[in-house]
């Protein structure tokens, strides 16, 4: 069994004086929150390595201007970085742009319907928003929503109109904890919004039109969105646009129209280089599955815990339950915080339990809440 470190607080009163569970009198919190998401330890020190102020109070790496050398170094080997792992070759143009997803679900049918219809799929709180965001400037056709099971399953896409400029789709939906398992098949460029699952998984990044992330899941910290799309859509942006509306002019500016948000690129490299380490994209995906599989066995086994989504649409970032008796989630998040389990309340939207499993969360992380929770269950 894992030496798992719980705030001894509470593990007497739950585990007696288990000499396993009480590995250390130091308290280790695990945060499971959907994001900002919580930073590999390692990254974490390398960080406060970096932002310190050094001893003759010289401008730290934070006060570096963005034209300076110092950070022209750290946006190369992260255009760099980014576009190995993305395994895209120049066909693509990477752009690094701010505004989070939320921008690009204007941005996208701005710059790429070029007067055609768009196609969506509403699978779920984030592609519904991204639909509200595309209609005043689209004629937005959707091809499927889940809307009738509370998005919690998602059938096969067929019908996709082969007028349609793009085809958009959520692949991981954090609020309701839904997640294809491949891109849908499509007879028009795919645009993939891939914000919660961006190198969690081996994934076909080539064979879409376009993606999305923005970075505080699996990249790092908020400030920083990646956007890498062909560069023939590109080409559909309209020349009156506006500049920092214009795919075209962010491409022409090398991703600088403006200051960036240079801490969200250094934290970027730092995460890329850590993720490479570790195994890259192969090993987060192998871990994942792991992880996930660990939670809903758990989930599962408790007729307390209920997760509604089926069984071949759970995501393995995202993980929401309910218990049986509502009335008391708020104890059960109470003790998980107790316990050093943070970061566990459901999205405003729907409420209940989220658990979201990114890459930094270690699967001792996992062991620890789903010890945390059989012991909850048994309490009755």
């Amino acid at each position: 069994m894992p030496k798992y470190v719980l705030l001894t607080a509470w593990a007497p009163r739950c585990f007696g004086e288990d000499a396993t569970l009480l590995a250390s009198s130091m308290p280790h919190i695990y945060n499971f929150a959907a994001g900002p998401a919580a930073l590999p330890d390692p990254v974490r020190e390398r960080l406060a390595s970096l932002f310190a102020v050094p001893d003759d109070f010289a401008p730290s790496l934070l006060e570096q201007s963005h034209r300076g050398p110092r950070f022209l170094d750290i946006a190369a080997r992260l255009r760099s970085s980014l576009r190995r792992h993305l395994g895209l070759d120049e066909e693509f143009e990477v752009l690094l742009m701010a505004g989070g997803s939320q921008l690009q679900f204007a941005m996208l049918p701005m710059n790429l319907a070029a007067g055609q219809p768009v196609a969506y799929v509403e699978s779920g709180h984030w592609s519904a928003m991204a639909i509200d965001q595309a209609r005043p400037v689209a004629d937005v056709r959707v091809v499927f929503s889940g809307r009738p099971s509370n998005f919690t399953a998602l059938p096969a896409i067929a019908d996709v109109p082969g007028d349609a400029a793009y085809l958009h789709y959520c692949s991981n939906e954090t609020v309701h904890g839904v997640q294809f398992a491949a891109p849908p098949a499509s007879p028009v460029p795919v645009i993939a919004d891939l914000s919660s699952e961006l190198f969690s998984r081996p994934f076909p990044f080539a064979s879409l039109g376009g993606l999305y992330a923005c970075t505080q899941k699996n990249l790092g910290i908020p400030g920083l969105t990646v956007v890498a799309l062909r560069r023939d859509l590109i080409e559909r942006a309209p020349a009156t646009l506006p500049g920092m509306l214009s795919y075209r002019a962010w491409a022409a500016a090398d991703s600088m129209p403006n200051t960036p948000s240079t801490p969200a690129w250094i934290v970027a490299v730092e995460m890329l280089d850590w993720l490479e380490r570790e195994g890259g994209v192969a090993a987060m995906g192998t871990r994942s599955a792991r992880k996930a599989e660990t939670l809903y066995a758990c989930i599962d086994r408790h007729a307390l815990y209920r997760c509604p989504v089926d069984r071949t649409a759970r995501s393995q970032m995202n993980a929401v339950f309910r218990l049986a008796d509502p009335a008391r989630e708020p104890a059960f998040l109470a003790a998980a915080a107790e316990a050093g389990l943070v970061g566990l309340e459901g999205h405003r939207a729907v409420g209940g339990i989220r658990v979201s499993l990114y890459n930094a969360i270690s699967q001792e992380a996992v062991d620890t809440l789903v010890q945390f929770m059989d012991h909850f269950a048994g309490q009755g």
